[in-house]
């Protein structure tokens, strides 16, 4: 998953995720792109919700679990285990794109992926952060991915983890340091949850954010 969107506002965003302290909140963003700043709901060092900005992509950029890290094999590797254990995060989002290869020329097609009865969701992440050379602390998270299945899965072979309102709360809360009690709720979504619908392509362009990322193309339209 390369792209989402959040349409909503910062109220919307902090009902649903209970949010105590709202630092920053970069809401109503219509396609999202990797090295991004965006907004991610995690617990302060009071163990308050805290809704701030973070980079999206850990760094080295290139590696391969930078944007999207396997939830399926997350709890195996070393160099998260840190993350894990106390920098979990949610991400809020409202949709998600990918690409379908339509046609005989098989030219791709964006989509916008929604998940059912759900407006607003919360995608789980895990984050780093450090204090720079300023003094400022700074941020980067990477999303959980799974395996899609269906006949989504023909064209988007990996979905983010979308928690339900357990998960939310089993994935932020900071009495849980044990990934095994956290991997029941890394699941993909049943078919059934999701919807997907075909959008402007401009979408492919990460410069390009305006309300028309969202919007559902006709049959017939460009």
């Amino acid at each position: 998953m390369e792209r989402f969107a959040l349409k909503s506002d910062v109220h919307e965003v902090v009902d649903q995720f209970k949010v105590w302290n709202v630092r920053s909140c970069l809401a109503n963003r219509f396609n999202i792109a990797p090295t991004q700043q965006v907004s991610i709901v995690m617990n302060d060092r009071h163990q308050q919700r805290t809704i701030d900005e973070a980079r999206w992509g850990l760094f080295p950029f290139w590696a391969k679990d930078s944007i999207n890290a396997d939830g399926e094999r997350v709890g195996s590797k070393q160099h998260f285990n840190r993350m894990l254990k106390s920098r979990r995060c949610i991400v809020p989002s409202t949709g998600f794109y990918g690409w379908k290869q339509e046609g005989p020329e098989r030219d791709p097609r964006a989509m916008h992926i929604v998940v059912d009865r759900k407006p607003l969701f919360g995608m789980a992440g895990i984050y780093d952060s450090w204090i720079n050379p300023q003094g400022k602390e700074e941020r980067a998270f990477t999303i959980l991915t799974v395996q899609s299945s269906g006949p989504m899965s023909a064209w988007q072979q990996r979905l983010p983890v979308v928690l339900d309102e357990e998960g939310i709360e089993r994935w932020m809360s900071p009495a849980v340091t044990e990934f095994a009690e956290l991997r029941t709720f890394i699941q993909p979504l049943e078919p059934f949850q999701l919807r997907s619908f075909p959008v402007t392509n401009a979408v492919s362009d990460v410069k390009y954010e305006q309300p028309d990322c969202v919007l559902e193309l006709k049959f017939g339209s460009a």
